[in-house]
């Protein structure tokens, strides 16, 4: 099953939630699994708010394919540069119940996508893409 979902998010918390939900409904209208749903959910809030608010992007656009292997999911915003495909992670020798607020999102985009590449476009944008499979 093939299909194309796009969102732009501008705002904050409760606009996120929206495209959380926008896209929830996609994924089980196109028979996703509930772990799938439940990934990518997650995977929105972290990188769309990272971006708004650290990254001090004023929109986030959201581009969602999903295929027979999995779901691609590519994020664009004209924010600050940051590529968190090489930042550092944190120091997980405590488990990540231990880690300070400000470096789990790395850890579980990392854990959770199956395949991630970051890159800054000519036009200035940070693109990510991320496949969930």
């Amino acid at each position: 099953m093939t299909g194309v979902l796009a969102l732009r998010v501008e705002g904050g918390s409760a606009e996120v939630a929206e495209a959380q939900a926008a896209l929830a409904a996609w994924l089980e209208a196109g028979d996703a699994d509930p772990r799938t749903i439940a990934r990518a959910e997650l995977l929105v809030e972290e990188v769309v708010l990272n971006a708004l608010k650290h990254g001090r992007a004023r929109e986030v656009r959201i581009t969602a394919t999903r295929a027979d292997e999995g779901l691609d999911l590519v994020f664009e915003d004209a924010g600050i540069a940051f590529d968190p495909t090489s930042a550092a992670l944190p120091d997980l020798d405590g488990g990540l119940e231990e880690v300070e607020i400000g470096g789990r999102g790395l850890v579980l985009l990392r854990k959770m996508a199956t395949a991630l590449s970051y890159a800054r476009t000519p036009e200035g944008l940070n693109r990510l893409s991320l496949t969930l499979s």
